[in-house]
Formats: structure tokens, C-alpha cells, sequence
């Protein structure tokens, strides 16, 4: 049933890697400390290097995240520690919101711990290195991918070229669930078998294993979140 595993392998050991929990499958990156899964490193080690061609410096800013690291960016997200962002990358002031208007506000922009793509090794936030200066702080908003951001000429390169190497963009558009991501790419031939392999039942079990801020509201609304925000 679950893509990576041997039949052998026990579905609980499937949930900690579908949802971040272990990353024992994967491998650092050419000697980096991004960890990428095995079957995707010659892949984008051959976009780095057709982006290098066109003088571009296509450089990591996250890759496996785990679902520890996950639970902290979305605790601090509903603590306040975090800004919450709205469609315009603009701070969205969280005071008179419920408990459950925060859920998906912070859904827009950040998965929920276990729900992340991040998860599987296959999926990258990516930029230019070559157009920024070393003491540029990389916002990862749509803004720095678009026309007179630093990124556009990347992102211009990825639409065009990222398929050859088996890259898509899984939010390159707005359908109401995540905001568009034009830094977010994917490795296709194995983030679907694994996007097949999270079903719903799946995520319920995870929610039910989980705790993190709002797990209440979330396994409220577990339906809406995994149509919206999981299963893309």
C-alpha cells in the first residue's frame, strides 16, 4: 500500500514517514545538511546544473522538514511568535479571531504538522542565490518570484524547464486551500505515489496520534483540511 516500504514493513512505520515523524529513507544532498529522498537526488542535481547553464544559481533554503520542526513553526504560528500571514503576505492581526478562523488562516500559508509535503524528501523551497547579496533575507513571498522581485528570472526558468527533471509546482495556483508558492517544487514520480498513499484515513490516524495547538479544531475539521490542503 505505501510506496517505500516493503509489504513487510508495518503500516505504523508508513504514517511516521508519510508524515515526518522518521527519515531514515532519506540521504543528505551532495554532502549537504539538506536531506533529500535517494530516487530524487540525480534528478535535481541535473536541474542545479541545467539552471547553472543559464547562469543561474539554483541554491536550497528547505527540503525534508520534520514533523518536529513542523509542530514548532505551527505553535509558534498560533502563540503569536510567528506573523500569520493573509493572501498579500501582510501580517494579519489574530485578536479577535476564533480558534478556528486561526486554524485556516494559518493553513494559507503553513501546513499542519504531519500534513507537509516536506515530509517525504521529495519537495524543495528553492531560490537564486547568484541575485541576491549574502546579507539578503530570503522572505519566501510570492513578491520576490514575480516581476522586479530577485527571483523572476528562476522562477521564469523553472516553469519552462523544471518538468525535464520531473519537477512540478504543486501550488502554482490559487484553488482556496494553500496560497500560490512559486519557490515550492516537487519531484513528481514519487510525491504522487506518496500523496496516494496519504489517504484521508491515514491523516485521521495521525490527528488521533497527534498533539499540537488547535488538534481539537483540526480533528473538527479534518475532512475540509485534507480536501483543501493535502489531498492537491
Amino acid at each position: 500500500m505505501y510506496f517505500g516500504y516493503a509489504q513487510n514493513e508495518s503500516i505504523l512505520s508508513a504514517l511516521e514517514f508519510l508524515t515526518g515523524k522518521v527519515s531514515t529513507e532519506l540521504i543528505p544532498f551532495l554532502n549537504s545538511n539538506y536531506l533529500v529522498h535517494p530516487e530524487m537526488s540525480a534528478g535535481l542535481e541535473a536541474l542545479i546544473n541545467a539552471a547553472k547553464t543559464a547562469g543561474l544559481d539554483l541554491a536550497i533554503t528547505s527540503s525534508f522538514r520534520s514533523y518536529e520542526a513542523q509542530k514548532l513553526i505551527w505553535n509558534e504560528k498560533c502563540q503569536g511568535l510567528r506573523a500569520v500571514l493573509d493572501s498579500n503576505s501582510q501580517p494579519i492581526d489574530l485578536a479577535n479571531k476564533s480558534k478556528t478562523e486561526i486554524l485556516f488562516l494559518i493553513l494559507r500559508w503553513s501546513a499542519i504538522p504531519g500534513g507537509s509535503r516536506h515530509h517525504w524528501g521529495t519537495d524543495l523551497d528553492i531560490y537564486d542565490q547568484k541575485a541576491i547579496s549574502a546579507d539578503y533575507k530570503i522572505q519566501l513571498i510570492p513578491s520576490e518570484y514575480e516581476e522586479h522581485g530577485p527571483f523572476v528570472d528562476l522562477n521564469n526558468w523553472l516553469n519552462q524547464n523544471m518538468q525535464k527533471f520531473g519537477f512540478f509546482k504543486p501550488y502554482l495556483l490559487d484553488n482556496g486551500g494553500i496560497a500560490p508558492e512559486p519557490w515550492h517544487i516537487s519531484f513528481r514520480l514519487l510525491s504522487d505515489k506518496f500523496l496516494e498513499s496519504y489517504t484521508y484515513e491515514v491523516f485521521v490516524d495521525h490527528l488521533n496520534q497527534s498533539n499540537f495547538l488547535l488538534i481539537d479544531e483540526a480533528r473538527e475539521n479534518s475532512r475540509e483540511i485534507y480536501q483543501r490542503f493535502i489531498n492537491l
